[in-house]
């Protein structure tokens, strides 16, 4: 598991709308929608997901609310 992988997930979100549709639809079953993440080659726990956001924001001079 890794920051890095959230990061990489959070920038094919931003990028990639097919996949960003896939995810969306399956989004009602957490379980079953963080298995799909790990099947599509992501490893991250919410922690570092949310280290990664905090990432990207910087990147992009986002300031969270």
């Amino acid at each position: 598991m890794s920051v890095e992988s959230a990061v990489a997930y959070i920038k094919r979100m931003r990028e990639d709308e097919a996949f960003r549709r896939v995810l969306n639809d399956n989004s009602e079953d957490e379980a079953a929608n963080w298995a799909l993440v790990k099947t599509m080659g992501y490893d991250f726990t919410m922690p570092e997901f949310r280290q990664a956001q905090d990432e990207v924001y910087k990147e992009h001079g986002i300031t969270p609310m």
